[in-house]
């Protein structure tokens, strides 16, 4: 029965990504344009201020050239005649201040700083732009352009984490979809095979008269098959209470050794005495408060998995020790292992190992979320690592001691 394949539409990754390219565009062409029309101001300004420097010049150069006009009152040979006295230069010091009071942007320096600055008439000195007050326009620039950048990219980066949010919340609801689908079809699969298991195996009672022997061994495949249909309506109800926040617990202080041999001995029993390859490393004196029976069904779940998803001859190596706080619990396999990017989503409802949601392996899902909840209402925690594909992996159970 194939299931569907989660990839990502490449439609919607191309709108995604189409659209960061152009808000990318528009941000660089906002910031160019900035740049651009912020030099065309500031050249505007620089050109006011040269035209204030010349009305600068031209202002002392009037003050030099000012001539006295005299009339002749009959003293002298030429009546009526006017005479112009010679112009007077005042101290340097006194036109620098007239000047520079009127013009607080024009400094009088004993050396050019541009090639156009003007010379005084008297020679004593040049008109040119102050250059802390261009140094200050040219930091009020930059400072502009660097707040027209920021704002620009501050939009840009709100509008496409907003689109990734959105891209990444409808995947994840796709996602998801897909597999409640896939976990319809499962437990479909998962109910119909066991059913028509025990269809055929009571036809076969009532139709032909069978050996002891024969019916022992059908009374035992009958067995397993109530037996796993039992396990998935009783998995079915645990996460439908548990997500109904009605999974009620019954905790006993016990001793974690013997009750965790009892639990992986009657596993391997019934997958098959020895398929498991079970090694058991269980400290000793380790008491914990547990459902005994809640607790006993993650374990088993665990060890299940090691047994689906492991190649024969399988090994199995199940630990019990303590920190001094809490009672941790092991399970290792050499099975087919996580891979990094899935180690996160383990735990996750519905979620299935591999690059596909397959039936290769049966399985609903819904086990380790189970085992997750259970363990959390212990006030535990339960994580696994793997080295990669191909490598086996390790759940580890952490649950509280109970006082002595």
């Amino acid at each position: 029965m194939k299931a569907a394949h989660l990839k990502p539409p490449a439609t919607e990754r191309l709108i995604f990504w189409s659209v960061a390219f152009i808000l990318l565009s528009q941000m660089g062409w906002w910031i160019s344009l900035q740049i651009r029309e912020s030099r065309n101001l500031q050249n505007a300004r620089i050109a006011t201020m040269r035209a204030g420097r010349a009305e600068a010049w031209q202002m002392d150069s009037a003050q030099i050239l000012r001539i006295v006009f005299q009339r002749d009152t009959g003293t002298t040979s030429r009546p009526g005649a006017v005479e112009a006295r010679v112009p007077q230069f005042p101290p340097l010091p006194v036109r620098k201040a007239a000047i520079e009071s009127r013009f607080p942007y024009v400094a009088v320096v004993p050396d050019p700083v541009e090639p156009d600055d003007p010379i005084l008439l008297d020679q004593s000195g040049y008109l040119t732009l102050r250059v802390e007050i261009l140094g200050a326009m040219e930091r009020e620039r930059t400072l502009a352009l660097w707040r027209a950048a920021g704002e620009a990219a501050v939009m840009v980066l709100a509008v496409l984490l907003g689109m990734s949010y959105i891209y990444r919340k409808l995947n994840s609801e796709m996602e998801l979809m897909l597999r409640q689908r896939n976990f319809i079809a499962s437990v479909t699969h998962e109910l119909k095979t066991p059913i028509a298991s025990l269809r055929v195996w009571i036809e076969t009672l009532f139709a032909r008269e069978l050996g002891p022997e024969r019916k022992a061994r059908i009374q035992m495949l009958m067995d397993g098959d109530l037996l796993r249909l039992t396990q998935l309506v009783g998995n079915l109800l645990d996460v439908a209470r548990a997500d109904a926040g009605s999974l009620d617990l019954q905790f006993e202080r016990t001793e974690l050794a013997p009750w965790l041999r009892e639990v992986a001995d009657g596993m391997d029993h019934r997958l098959g005495t020895g398929s498991l390859g079970l090694d058991l490393q269980l400290g000793i004196d380790i008491y914990a408060g547990i459902d005994r029976r809640a607790l006993g069904q993650v374990i088993e779940n665990l060890l299940s998995n090691a047994h689906k998803y492991a190649p024969e001859p399988r090994s199995t190596l199940v630990t019990l020790d303590s920190d001094g706080e809490k009672a941790i619990i092991t399970v290792t396999d050499r099975g087919n292992g996580i891979s990094p990017r899935e180690l996160p989503r383990i735990f996750q409802r519905f979620y299935r190992v591999g690059d596909e949601m397959t039936r290769q392996v049966p399985g609903t899902g819904l086990g380790l979320f189970l085992c997750w909840e259970i363990v959390t209402l212990h006030h535990g925690e339960i994580k696994v690592s793997s080295p990669g594909r191909g490598f086996g992996s390790t759940f580890t159970i952490r649950i509280p001691l109970s006082p002595r």
